[in-house]
């Protein structure tokens, strides 16, 4: 069991497969943690002792390892079937308002690059919330998220990113409602999405239930995943 776990946790943390489960900073702790776990495998199988002959004990130890090679299913199921990272199904049923809330002072916004700035989606949720620094109003700025459909059969949708604490289960979806989109989108289907920001009314007080912000969409594009499918974010949201 050592062995077979302190395998997998150093081909993890060595491989993109880990960013399906925990922040990239974590990675090199996976790696080091498997292979010591690697190095007290070898350990046990250097120093392990000499079975038993008596009747009694040879009983028992037929037994033991039979029964023990079942922990090992847990491990293989991992290998061989690999959960896909959160999408649209998780973050429409996350509770309403996980969007965060007003983070206060911010960094002045990127350079823009081709016409647009390009921002996390988190990023973007956090500064649309903060009334006070207002920075996006008339940038246009460019997004890359999956999509989240309209329950009701419309063609507005969500734009969803999750951002990782420090692993997947601790994961919050940030969404973006988007407008002037006139191509129906499908569940989880990645997309590039430039525009710019619609202010919309400020609550006086900002409860747990503050709707995504709206970006009025201006270009669309189809992309491919990224290899890291989750934004780690520093923003104190």
């Amino acid at each position: 069991m050592l062995l077979l776990v302190g395998a997998v946790a150093l081909w993890l943390g060595l491989s993109q497969a880990a960013l399906a489960y925990v922040r990239p900073g974590l990675r090199p702790p996976l790696a080091a943690s498997g292979l010591v776990l690697l190095l007290l495998g070898v350990v046990a199988l250097a120093w392990r002792p000499v079975g038993a002959t008596d009747g009694h004990s040879h009983a028992h130890g037929e037994q033991g390892p039979r029964s023990a090679w079942l922990l090992t299913l847990p491990v293989l199921v991992l290998l061989l079937v690999t959960p896909p990272a959160l999408g649209s199904y998780a973050a429409s049923r996350q509770p309403p308002g996980t969007n965060g809330g007003s983070a206060g002072e911010f960094p002045p916004l990127p350079e823009p690059v081709d016409g647009a700035v390009p921002l996390l989606v988190s990023e973007f949720v956090a500064r649309a919330q903060d009334d006070r620094a207002r920075s996006l109003e008339g940038q246009r700025v460019r997004l890359v998220g999956f999509v989240i459909p309209d329950q009701g059969g419309g063609r507005e949708y969500q734009l969803a990113r999750f951002v990782l604490a420090c692993c997947a289960a601790d994961a919050e979806a940030y969404t973006v409602q988007i407008r002037g989109d006139a191509t129906p989108r499908q569940a989880d289907q990645w997309l590039l999405v430039e525009g710019r920001w619609l202010p919309q009314p400020v609550p006086e007080q900002t409860g747990s239930f503050t709707k995504p912000p709206v970006l009025l969409a201006d270009a669309v594009t189809t992309v491919h995943p990224p290899a890291n499918r989750y934004e780690n974010t520093q923003f104190p949201y």
